[in-house]
């Protein structure tokens, strides 16, 4: 959803890209072009987002003698939609991106762009996929579904001015498997007729063979379905699902394209295809719909393993044109691909129960779903949302609440309008776990409001695990930021509860934390890292209340809180750093531009070195800049070619290494200080150090439910012995928790307390539990009786269980015949 908002201005995260290679087999000279998952090295978002089937890989990362695409967000420039924000264009003969292989791969997917034509009906053209010096491919590029003009809800007329939504994604196999350290190059060969190409990335994948006909299932040619897709087959498909339906065997969609003119009313009924590579419906008006809710909607629906490959070009909010559509309860949808249409999946309640799982939605005019009105208990999980036109995924409470709906494991990049992921109203709903990238105008990466008339929020909105990555707008209208995660209390007042917590907020284009609007309560911020923001880390809009724990800042472009009398305050719990510090307004930039704006070095063993990873310096302006150091802090250090005068246009490199000196989450800065305004530009530098004897949970935080007063709950994951956690007298049970920070498999754990015979022996009564979400914990080992003996064991007991993945792990107390209230020194977990 979306009102007429702003427009995209961010701070990149660039990869250093690698040189020009000639094509041949793959040597020592031609290692793997970097696999990234939005724009960044895949461990950066490792347990977070959609498990997808193909290794991406950035163009500006590849060899290309074509030109680069320099990082821009205004929006209506195409750096601002691409990933990253960086692409590579080709504009001659023989001009070429060349990408070696990291996996085998045996099909591509290429995001791209291509000129409109001179009327906005859109222009077809090849280009050539080539290995070996061989074309393998061509790759059919179109402007038909990109290209828009004008104001919302826009046109594809040029002459209204302001184009937008340019790329498009194709989809070619190549006839055969490549094996990992094969080159293939995206190249424009002679019959490769458009003026140029935009390359962005390309999605390589192995597709596995054509799945098996179900054993008695219909298949719909059997009703004269054409899969040639010369023939409208729409009546065909009607015809087996109501055989289908009424014998309770399955549909079947065999190998083939078919033409599709209108919806196909599903109910009761399995329709499942040969894969989303095989089977494939298309047509204008093409999608698959339970009944509408005022004819009772529909139940009971599998749909599986095909493609919907619409030909919508025009944003029409009055057409039903969507893949998926109507009310659909305790159904699924899965492993379908969602090309092409107005709405991947809109879906209007009262309904219940649906789960949407490994999809793939691509190049939309609007949402990439939308659960509307009154939709529970339902779940879009582990799918891979680009290119929408609207909000990615979407809950919308309009009229009827949604409630109880979760939005998790799921990667959505480059909305081209609104927000990444939004909750409009409703109860009891979560975000969790999701990846989010690159907004692009008019919203932010994640974001909740009483907004479009929707019922207010009520009960808990959860929103946790999540990383956004260069999220959040300039906003054209109001010149005002917009946060990569943000509360609009637009219709009403936000009353309730919203919870947030380990999330990572990484190179946000502007403020990283806004709320906006009418009076905001119940609002709570539990470990929230925000690594780089192009003004202030956070921004208060709007009056209420809120509280803030560990909330980490750094790379700030501003300062630390913008507030400019909102009456908004924030009640502070522990660990909070580096955004403390309020201003009304805004210091005046540097000239000088850092590139990444935060870098992450993801898992490094203590007392190791990590691979180097670079930072590029740039004087964007037409006289010499001082740079009078470069230095870092933390366990980081750094090297550098910078000269003492940064000429004009020109640029320099540090390369930067993590050495962890203990375990744990290890943040730093990278600092540029130069004369005048050039002084103090910030990079971000985060990385997380692993224990050298492979305890997973040293140097993790811990909560407790009972302490001392004065007494730290770390102690527990310190490495020492002699410092241990004791709950308060006679309080059973008493829980401690640990954060692992990162999803991990466990299944021994070392016990100790302070190895001194004056301890003696006791038993204490251990429950040991896990959790995924930090929310449902799952018994690792019933309550046991675990021995601590000084005199005889070093005060140390070892635990095993069935091994479990899990990112919490809890130790609940229950008893101790040595002392009256549960003690601990250490804890030391392993994966066996």
């Amino acid at each position: 959803m979306t009102t007429s908002r702003g427009a995209a201005l961010s701070t990149s995260l660039a990869l250093c890209a690698a040189g020009l290679f000639l094509a041949s087999p793959a040597s020592a000279a031609h290692p793997p072009t970097p696999v990234t998952v939005a724009g960044l090295p895949a461990p950066a978002t490792a347990g977070r987002g959609a498990t997808v089937p193909f290794t991406e890989y950035e163009a500006e990362n590849a060899a290309t003698n074509g030109s680069p695409v320099r990082s821009d967000h205004t929006y209506t420039t195409i750096a601002a939609e691409a990933s990253g924000r960086r692409a590579v264009r080709l504009a001659g003969k023989h001009e070429y991106v060349e990408f070696t292989l990291a996996r085998p791969a045996n099909a591509v997917t290429v995001r791209y762009s291509v000129p409109d034509s001179a009327d906005g009906r859109g222009a077809d053209s090849t280009l050539g996929v080539y290995s070996g010096g061989r074309r393998l491919a061509s790759l059919a590029t179109t402007s038909r579904y990109g290209w828009y003009y004008g104001s919302y809800p826009f046109t594809n007329v040029p002459a209204q001015g302001t184009p937008h939504h340019y790329f498009d994604e194709a989809r070619v196999r190549l006839g055969r498997t490549l094996p990992a350290g094969s080159r293939v190059r995206l190249q424009v060969g002679a019959a490769d007729t458009a003026a140029w190409y935009v390359i962005d990335l390309a999605d390589f994948e192995t597709v596995a063979p054509p799945r098996p006909r179900p054993a008695g299932s219909l298949p719909v040619t059997g009703y004269g379905a054409d899969p040639t897709g010369a023939a409208d087959s729409s009546d065909a498909f009607d015809a087996a699902i109501a055989a289908a339906s009424a014998a309770g065997r399955p549909v079947w969609i065999p190998e083939g394209t078919f033409k599709v003119g209108r919806h196909l009313i599903v109910d009761k009924v399995t329709m499942t295809g040969a894969g989303q590579w095989y089977s494939v419906l298309t047509g204008d008006n093409v999608g698959i719909y339970g009944r509408a809710p005022a004819d009772g909607g529909s139940s009971d629906v599998a749909l599986s393993h095909f493609a919907i490959l619409g030909e919508v070009t025009e944003r029409n909010d009055n057409a039903q044109v969507n893949g998926i559509g109507g009310a659909l309860s305790s159904s699924t949808v899965s492993d379908l691909w969602i090309q092409h249409s107005k709405v991947g999946a809109w879906l209007d309640g009262p309904m219940r129960g649906l789960t949407l799982t490994r999809l793939r939605i691509l190049d939309q005019t609007a949402d990439g779903v939308n659960f509307h009105q009154g939709v529970v208990d339902s779940v879009v999980e582990n799918s891979f949302v680009r290119n929408t036109g609207d909000d990615g995924l979407a809950m919308w409470s309009d009229r009827d609440a949604d409630a109880g709906n979760a939005f998790r494991d799921n990667t959505v990049i480059s909305p081209i309008l609104a927000n990444n992921i939004a909750i409009y109203g409703g109860r009891d709903n979560a975000v969790t776990r999701n990846v989010v990238a690159d907004t692009v105008t008019q919203g932010g990466g994640l974001h909740v409001g009483n907004r479009f008339n929707s019922v207010p929020l009520a009960g808990t909105t959860t929103i946790s695990r999540n990383t956004a990555i260069r999220a959040g707008v300039l906003d054209q209208f109001w010149k005002t930021g917009l946060g990569a995660l943000w509360f609009w209390a637009a219709d009403s007042p936000i009353t309730g509860a919203i919870a947030v917590s380990d999330t990572k907020l990484i190179d946000s284009a502007y403020e990283a934390v806004q709320t906006h609007g009418l009076n905001i309560t119940g609002l709570s911020l539990k470990n929230v890292d925000i690594a780089g923001a192009g003004t202030f880390a956070v921004q208060l809009e709007s009056p209420g209340s809120a509280t803030f724990t560990g909330v980490r800042a750094a790379g700030l472009g501003a300062g630390g809180t913008y507030d400019c009398g909102s009456g908004f305050t924030i009640a502070q719990g522990p660990g909070n750093v580096g955004w403390q510090d309020v201003s009304c307004g805004f210091p005046p930039p540097g000239p000088l531009l850092l590139d990444p704006a935060s870098v992450d070095f993801g898992h490094v063993t203590a007392g190791t070195t990590g691979e180097p990873r670079i930072v590029r310096i740039v004087n964007p302006t037409s006289r010499p800049v001082t740079i009078r150091s470069v230095t870092v802090t933390g366990d980081y250090s750094r090297t550098t070619n910078c000269p003492a005068r940064l000429a004009p246009h020109a640029s320099c490199l540090a390369s930067v290494t993590f050495g962890p000196t203990r375990a744990g989450s290890r943040s730093g800065t990278f600092t540029v200080t130069g004369a005048g305004s050039a002084s103090q530009q910030l990079v971000a530098l985060t990385g997380d150090g692993l224990s050298a004897t492979g305890d997973l949970a040293e140097g993790r935080p811990v909560t407790v439910t009972s302490i001392i007063d004065g007494w730290n709950p770390n102690a527990l994951t310190d490495g020492n012995a002699d410092t241990f956690w004791e709950a308060k007298p006679g309080v059973f049970p008493a829980a401690a928790t640990i954060d692992l920070q990162d999803t991990v498999g466990v299944g021994r754990a070392v016990l100790q307390l302070p190895d001194n015979p004056a301890w003696g022996a006791r038993t204490e009564t251990i429950e040991l539990q896990g959790s995924t979400d930090g929310i449902t914990f799952e018994t690792l080992l019933p309550p046991t009786p675990v021995l601590l003996d000084a005199v005889n064991a070093h005060n140390t007991a070892t635990v095993t269980f069935t091994p479990a993945t899990v990112r919490w792990f809890r130790l609940v107390i229950t008893a101790n015949t040595g002392w009256n209230a549960a003690q601990l020194a250490e804890v030391h977990l392993h994966a066996s």
